[in-house]
């Protein structure tokens, strides 16, 4: 159902069929030219505050500031709580979690007038979104982007660089990890339609999906779920 607060322009985004019930996209149009809206600034904490006050471009500020109070506003409908009574915490890679445990995970992207906020109850998430409208050196940044596998595979052109990217940096981020520093430990691969294939070597990133996901033009977004209770089961099995 949609968030009972009001907020910025908001859809929720159909997703392919074989992403686990429990997870949802919501898609948050932003006016970037108009000041930063009193209704989202009384929402946020002081550390989110100081946080938007350190960009110096006033788009970033409002892209900082609107999404922030967009995903309080959804979490506080989800949980039945005022939005601006939520905690969060951050693990040692710098991604949030709501201090108290309340089973839903989330995450949040932006780039130009839109973002991307994912909810999930069956497991880590991870959601990216990027604009298309830039030239790309792939072969260069390919070379710190991609794995060897992925570089045998022939992504190109700056299409398949950005698609790509968006779908390995939203699997890192329902991992968790780094993004710079874990680049070529995993290969994001086609696969079954919008799905990716996924390959890496570490048992504790069992259980991780990733889909490309509707977007508006000009732009690319995907999807990344990690369950939980594929690793849990693989090491029932190990031990």
């Amino acid at each position: 159902m949609p968030p009972s607060y009001p907020m910025s322009p908001m859809q929720r985004l159909p997703l392919p069929e074989t992403v686990p019930s429990g997870v949802e996209v919501w898609l948050l149009k932003m006016n970037l030219q108009t000041p930063v809206s009193d209704s989202d600034l009384v929402l946020l904490s002081e550390d989110e505050l100081a946080y938007a006050s350190r960009f110096r471009r006033h788009e970033d500020q409002v892209r900082s500031v609107t999404t922030r109070a967009a995903l309080r506003r959804i979490l506080g409908s989800r949980l039945e709580l005022p939005p601006d009574t939520l905690r969060f915490i951050a693990n040692h890679h710098g991604k949030p979690f709501l201090q108290d445990d309340a089973g839903i995970e989330f995450n949040v992207s932006h780039a130009g007038y839109f973002a991307l906020i994912a909810l999930s109850t069956g497991g880590q998430v991870g959601v990216d979104i990027e604009s298309r409208d830039h030239e790309i050196d792939v072969k260069s940044l390919g070379a710190y982007v991609f794995s060897p596998l992925e570089r045998k595979s022939g992504l190109k052109t700056d299409e398949d660089f950005i698609k790509h990217w968006v779908a390995k940096e939203s699997v890192l981020k329902a991992l968790g990890e780094g993004i710079s520093e874990h680049l070529q430990a995993i290969s994001i691969l086609p696969g079954e339609g919008e799905c990716y294939r996924i390959e890496h070597e570490r048992p504790e990133w069992s259980g991780i999906k990733a889909w490309s996901i509707k977007a508006p033009d000009g732009y690319a977004a995907a999807l990344a779920v990690k369950n939980d209770a594929a690793f849990s089961a693989l090491k029932t099995f190990q031990s």
